[in-house]
């Protein structure tokens, strides 16, 4: 039996996961970590486990060929983001299926994916700029337009991500994004923050599945994203209520041209995207798995399983992606928007009338939560289907009332 190697994954449970449908597609997981006691539940999995430091190529590369012969190793693969690009690297080192090395270091680097697509005529091109020093954003401040968007260049999950309405705000925010100098999972990161021109409208993201080159769209999932400073995602609908065809050809034509540009072979990719003046507007370029629970939402509509078929895509199994139509699935995170003592928790009633398939939350009464800044901040969600749009929006607009946050003054 040849053995899928994962080097480290995300913490939300999709890595776990991962393991168990490896078993189904008749190989072995091997886990590759540096620190197994972040995974909650990696003990209870049926698997090979390796400890190595994997932010070091170079290491990982040589303990990989001591351990396993040639031929031995069917795929390498990851859930986790910050380790794409190792993936990249081992994959074309060991002749195996994956993306160009160069592909996956522009998609983790938000500045090179605007270098790459500057030049084209179909895409809504904003401002931006990569700032490395405070005394640049001072020199060139009348050049920024306001609002703007403000982010570091290769972080995750909205991580750092702020809309600043004026140069103090753009100037202390990137100061403070520049004294970074290690990420979560303690690798450097780049010395650069990301200004860009702040466009308004309604966000979607294009789900897409890439095999030898060809793209497949899965669909389009609409974004609901929460107020200034730090636009938090409250929620997801898939697929989108609201496409005229003709929007619906922008989103997948413009996702399509970027993915190409960028050199993507194989593999999920979550393009986060606006329309603006007609034209696609990238928000993000995400070269894995979507976060927020999307994956889930897909399988509940559309009968795909998006981890399964990453999974056969890193073994060189083509993907099966035909689905029937189905139905809608929402997702409504719970996203404190104030710093306070949880007081009250309402549990959910009718779950089943009212289309609820899971609800999760990571609170108690009594328990401090504070202001969600990034998608770690959310402290629960609820997830429903149904044959009409509105209703599942509106059963999830109920749920996110479940908990009750009151405000708490802290001695200083």
């Amino acid at each position: 039996m040849k053995k899928l190697l994962f080097i480290e994954a995300n913490t939300t449970g999709t890595g776990m996961m991962a393991i168990q449908k490896a078993h189904s597609l008749n190989v072995f997981p091997v886990f590759i970590t540096r620190d197994p006691s972040i995974y909650k539940g990696l003990e209870e999995q049926e698997c090979e486990l390796m400890i190595c430091d994997t932010n070091h190529y170079e290491e990982i590369l040589a303990a990989i060929k001591d351990a396993f012969h040639s031929g031995e190793i069917g795929g390498i693969t990851t859930t986790s983001e910050f380790y794409i690009h190792t993936v990249a690297r081992l994959t074309s080192a060991l002749g195996l299926t994956g993306n160009p090395p160069e592909a996956v270091a522009a998609a983790r680097n938000k500045f090179a994916v605007r270098e790459k697509l500057k030049q084209s005529k179909t895409l809504y091109q904003p401002f931006y700029a990569g700032v490395k020093t405070e005394e640049y954003l001072v020199k060139k401040q009348h050049e920024f337009p306001i609002p703007c968007i403000v982010k570091p260049v290769d972080d995750s999950g909205s991580n750092g991500v702020k809309v600043c309405h004026d140069f103090s705000d753009l100037l202390n925010h990137s100061r403070r994004l520049l004294k970074i100098k290690l990420n979560t999972r303690n690798q450097p990161v780049v010395n650069m923050v990301l200004v860009e021109e702040y466009v308004e409208g309604q966000e979607y993201s294009v789900e897409c599945f890439s095999f030898n080159g060809k793209h497949t769209l899965i669909g389009i999932t609409k974004k609901q994203v929460g107020s200034d400073p730090f636009r938090v995602e409250q929620g997801h609908l898939f697929p989108a209520d609201d496409l005229s065809s003709d929007v619906h050809d922008c989103l997948e034509e413009g996702a399509f041209e970027i993915l190409h540009t960028l050199g993507w072979f194989t593999g999920t990719s979550h393009i986060e995207v606006k329309v603006a003046e007609g034209r696609l507007f990238l928000v993000e370029f995400n070269g894995r798995l979507a976060g927020g629970m999307i994956p889930e939402l897909i399988r509940l509509s559309k009968g795909i399983d998006l981890l399964e078929e990453q999974i056969k895509a890193s073994l060189g199994i083509h993907p099966e992606l035909h689905h029937a139509s189905g139905c809608y699935a929402g997702i409504q995170f719970i996203v404190p928007g104030t710093s306070g003592v949880v007081t009250e928790i309402n549990p959910i009633k009718d779950q089943h009338v009212k289309g609820i398939k899971e609800t999760r939350l990571n609170v108690q009464i009594g328990d401090e939560v504070e202001v969600a800044r990034n998608a770690y901040g959310r402290i629960g969600y609820t997830i429903a289907v149904g044959e009409d749009a509105k209703q599942v929006w509106s059963v999830l607009q109920e749920t996110s009332k479940q908990v009750k946050i009151e405000e708490k003054e802290y001695s200083r």
